[in-house]
C-alpha cells in the first residue's frame, strides 16, 4: 500500500505536472486544498504541504519549487505552490516507467480486431449470444 506522501505526489503528477508538460507550460501552480479535496483527505493538510514541498517530489517529477503563497505556518489548504517544469520531457513515474496511465491503455485492443469489420462482427455475435441465452426479445422476435 502506498503511503500518504506517495499518493499525494503521484496525484500532483497526474493531475497537474503531466498535463502541463503535454500542454507545453513552463510553470504550474498547485493549491494544497485542491489536492486535499481531490484525494478526499481528512486532517492531512500538513502531509500534503510537506509532500509538495519535498525534494523527493521535485527530483522525481522534474520540477523546481519557485515559491509558495499562504499563511506563515505554510500548512494550510490555502497554500499555493509554484513550480518551474525543469525537464520538458515527461517525468518518470516511479512504478510505471515513463508512460502515463492513458498511454499505457492506448492501443490495448489493436491486435484484437485486425480486419475491417471485426469489431462490428464481434458486437453482433455478442448481441446474438445475449439474446439467445436470456430469451429476451430482439427486434420484436424471440431468440
Amino acid at each position: 500500500m502506498k503511503s500518504d506522501a506517495q499518493q499525494i505526489r503521484e496525484y500532483a503528477w497526474i493531475r497537474y505536472i503531466e498535463p502541463a508538460r503535454h500542454g507545453g507550460q513552463a510553470t504550474i501552480r498547485i493549491k494544497s486544498g485542491d489536492v486535499v479535496k481531490g484525494l478526499n483527505l481528512k486532517n492531512k493538510t500538513p502531509s500534503v504541504c510537506t509532500a509538495l514541498r519535498s525534494k523527493i517530489f521535485q527530483e522525481t517529477y522534474g520540477v523546481q519549487l519557485l515559491g509558495e503563497q499562504g499563511p506563515p505556518s505554510g500548512m494550510s489548504t490555502t497554500v499555493v505552490f509554484t513550480y518551474n517544469l525543469v525537464n520538458q520531457v515527461q517525468s518518470k513515474r516511479p512504478d510505471t516507467g515513463s508512460q502515463s496511465a492513458f498511454d499505457r491503455l492506448r492501443g490495448i485492443a489493436k491486435t484484437a480486431f485486425t480486419d475491417v469489420g471485426d469489431w462490428e462482427r464481434s458486437v453482433q455475435r455478442d448481441r446474438e449470444n445475449f439474446y439467445r441465452k436470456t430469451g429476451a426479445k430482439q427486434n420484436g422476435k424471440r431468440g
